[in-house]
């Protein structure tokens, strides 16, 4: 599976961002920035996405935790286009 992109909808301090990561080769990708640019936040919703939003969540300052939400696109490696 391939990450296309992140859905930062109300996460940490993020409101309505959404990283696209379709463009380039498959591989690495790297992202980069000032400190405190929201790098680590944005790492740990592509966790909780996967896992679950802890119901205690670091995350939780700019939106209350029920409030929190992300979303993605994947695609698989048939093809096929995943979005939730």
């Amino acid at each position: 599976m391939r990450l296309l992109e992140l859905d930062l909808v109300a996460f940490g301090p993020f409101t309505g961002r959404r990283l696209d990561l379709s463009g380039g080769a498959p591989g690495l990708h790297v992202i980069y920035g000032d400190n405190e640019a929201g790098k680590s936040s944005a790492l740990r919703a592509l966790g909780d996405l996967l896992f679950g939003i802890p119901h205690q969540s670091r995350d939780a300052h700019l939106h209350p935790g029920p409030a929190l939400r992300l979303g993605a696109t994947l695609r698989t490696k048939d093809g096929l286009l995943l979005r939730f």
